[in-house]
């Protein structure tokens, strides 16, 4: 049997399975349940395995119907996990690794808060592939991310393991975050693609809230900022958190007294580059909700605001303009402002 008969083979079964023309126990019943998980070993199959492998995935999403054929998939699909690293160089690979081990962990999400330990080696495989460097793969896992999340904040108490997961989630985002060491290699539709997804890992972060709690996470950005001044790092390095903590400000409680009096006092230590000067200010007009509540902020803020207004920069200017806008928005009625006239 050529590869061009086993591919049309698999490309009929897929029709069969989302047509619901054949159910997947009946397909378990068969030597062709076993050889779509063989058949990832094979360039020219892959990709027909990939679909495959989904489909019958999907098709088991009625967890109690389902679970003999279930107890089938799993161990198959959590026996991929080590193909992630040695499929590394094949970008490929891992987006088909990725759409398996994603529509896995969305599909049985529900198995995964039951028998977590059985089920978490594929909450770290999808973890491994969000870490991939290529940004077309790492979109692929985020709606894991977020159906998980939503379950997650809605339990009293969340295991250990899924709390270590969303952390190091959370350090992969911000690692994505980092602009190239030179700008000028995005041009163009790049740069604006780059820009674009930025704020689509700006919301997984927000996810990341959901079960770490935003001060935690704005803590550990806080932190990441931190040790890049300790260390001189590239601007890179400080303005990702930066964004990361934009990103969550919305999340903020305006009470908070711990985590976001960091931020602001760490504001003054920046270095004075456009892009770091540019995500600051940003932070400052984001974060107005929680100054008003916290006035004895305003005359420094005022003042790192009226800097803005007079750099060359005019993206710089422009969030100068915003953060000054939502400042007299936010902070209207507090009695500070009497003092500065």
């Amino acid at each position: 049997m050529t590869a061009a008969v086993q591919s049309q083979v698999f490309a009929c079964l897929y029709s069969w399975l989302s047509a619901g023309e054949i159910n997947v126990g009946d397909i378990a019943k068969t030597p062709l349940f076993a050889y779509a998980f063989e058949a990832l070993a094979s360039d020219g199959l892959f990709d027909a395995a990939v679909d495959i492998i989904c489909q019958m995935i999907h098709e088991t999403q009625e967890i109690d119907d389902n679970m003999a054929v279930i107890e089938m998939i799993v161990p198959r699909i959590i026996g991929l996990k080590g193909q992630v690293a040695k499929e590394h160089e094949d970008p490929e690979k891992i987006r088909g690794y990725a759409r398996i081990f994603s529509e896995a962990g969305e599909t049985y999400r529900f198995l995964l808060l039951q028998h977590t330990e059985t089920f978490f080696p594929i909450v770290e495989a999808i973890g491994e592939c969000s870490a991939y460097p290529d940004l077309d793969i790492v979109p692929i896992t985020f709606p894991f991310w977020m159906r998980l999340a939503q379950m997650l904040s809605k339990r009293s108490s969340v295991s250990p393991l899924f709390i270590d997961a969303y952390k190091s989630l959370m350090t992969v985002i911000i690692n994505h975050l980092h602009f190239p060491p030179e700008l000028t290699t995005l041009v163009g539709q790049e740069a604006d693609n780059f820009r674009s997804f930025r704020h689509v890992m700006g919301d997984t972060l927000k996810d990341c809230c959901l079960v770490l709690r935003t001060d935690t996470c704005l803590l550990a950005a806080y932190q990441q900022v931190a040790n890049a001044l300790s260390r001189r790092a590239p601007w890179q390095e400080i303005e990702a958190p930066l964004f990361a903590m934009r990103s969550i400000g919305a999340e903020i409680d305006p009470h908070d007294s711990n985590a976001v009096p960091k931020v602001m006092d760490l504001i003054p230590s920046l270095p004075m580059h456009p892009r770091v000067q540019y995500a600051a200010l940003l932070i400052v007009s984001r974060y107005t909700e929680w100054i008003s509540q916290h006035p004895q902020y305003i005359p420094f803020q005022l003042q790192y605001i009226s800097a803005g207004f007079e750099d060359e920069d005019t993206e710089v200017c422009a969030a100068a303009g915003q953060a000054l806008k939502y400042m007299c928005q936010d902070c209207k009625e507090v009695s500070v402002w009497t003092q500065l006239v």
